[in-house]
């Protein structure tokens, strides 16, 4: 694989000088709001089978280069593309080869059911920096229990295919949940077979718009999760990962990651936000200006509460990743516990005993 995480020192090291600087280093374009698949734990479903851009609600491609050449200017170097279905958009490479030309280390995610070969081909005339493939089961039942489209597993793996025949850089990834874990080994030995990375994430989250969501029909328990993690059978994502490793426990700040200090989204509306989980400030760089509204996210973040006094006083917030974005869905503000995160940090304590504990369980 070609990519970021061959260069993870490097990479750290840009984010945590842009971060001390308020530098927007790191960029997150949603192009559309549509999916042709229909999973019930996604947190930005939308099913549509027809083509976008959806007129009025969706930034044009000129837009989106528009905003791309604004936030260059002021240091966007990491660019992840996303949906929805990323290739949904009948104007997809009127975005994205455009934006080859203009330096950004690109990463497209994307279901793999509508990568033809002519697409992959073309992608490959300007591959990215990796795409990623989410493979939601090893087998068409699991993975179309999961879907809820027919044919959409043969898609996905013919998509995978035409990409590895052009040589586009791929990793494969899967999301976990009671319906695909048993299948977890399975997906791994397929992406083997195909020669490629594999990583799994079992982080389930509510959907930001606060919308009806099933995820509690597919998250696995907090005894399922560290199970996973601690035989690394599957590694938990960045959330999770920065629990254990990177949150500044002698701080009340509330934002320990990157967001809002040097890295946005931009929705599909052309919306400018913390993250993809957290839509807000809701700032307008095209009418305001990229600059203006980045730092209109600064400020968000900067002036966000700290955490609530239960979560400051908990014995157990080494092993927690509860942030921001996951209280807001849970909770409807940016401060309070989130029951599930809780669940998880007790079980990893279970597992790995406190920090302090010199008899924690192998």
């Amino acid at each position: 694989m070609t990519g970021t995480a061959e260069y993870g020192p490097l990479v750290r090291e840009l984010h945590e000088r842009a971060a001390k600087l308020n530098l927007p280093i790191n960029g997150i374009f949603e192009l559309t709001f549509v999916c042709n698949l229909r999973c019930g734990m996604c947190y930005a479903r939308q099913f549509g089978g027809k083509r976008s851009p959806v007129e009025g609600r969706e930034l044009s491609s000129t837009q989106w280069l528009e905003l791309a050449r604004q936030a260059k200017d002021s240091g966007l170097l990491f660019l992840l593309l996303t949906g929805g279905e990323v290739f949904l958009r009948n104007d997809f490479f009127d975005i994205y080869e455009p934006l080859t030309r203009m330096g950004f280390m690109i990463t497209v995610f994307t279901n793999g059911c509508l990568i033809t070969a002519p697409i992959a081909k073309r992608l490959a005339q300007a591959p990215p920096s990796r795409v990623e493939i989410s493979l939601y089961g090893a087998t068409a039942a699991t993975y179309e229990k999961i879907t809820g489209v027919a044919g959409s597993f043969a898609a996905c793996c013919a998509g995978i295919e035409n990409l590895i025949v052009n040589r586009v850089p791929l990793v494969l990834k899967t999301t976990l949940s009671r319906f695909n874990v048993a299948e977890l080994e399975d997906m791994r030995q397929m992406a083997h077979a195909w020669g490629l990375k594999f990583y799994g994430s079992w982080l389930l989250a509510r959907r930001p718009d606060l919308q009806g969501s099933e995820v509690e029909n597919f998250r696995l328990s907090a005894e399922q999760c560290v199970e996973l993690e601690s035989t690394d059978q599957a590694s938990a994502n960045e959330l999770s990962e920065a629990a254990i490793n990177g949150m500044p426990w002698e701080s009340d700040y509330n934002f320990y990651c990157k967001a809002g200090r040097a890295a946005f989204t931009v929705n599909p509306s052309g919306d400018m936000n913390v993250c993809i989980l957290l839509p807000k400030p809701g700032a307008r760089p095209l009418e305001i200006g990229f600059h203006e509204a980045w730092m209109e996210v600064v400020k968000y973040v900067s002036s966000a509460p700290a955490p609530s006094s239960a979560c400051l006083a908990c014995g157990e917030r080494v092993f927690c990743g509860r942030c921001p974005a996951w209280s807001l869905m849970e909770n409807g503000t940016l401060t309070e516990p989130v029951p599930y995160w809780c669940d998880i940090a007790r079980a990893r304590t279970k597992r790995y005993g406190r920090p302090s504990d010199p008899n924690p369980v192998p």
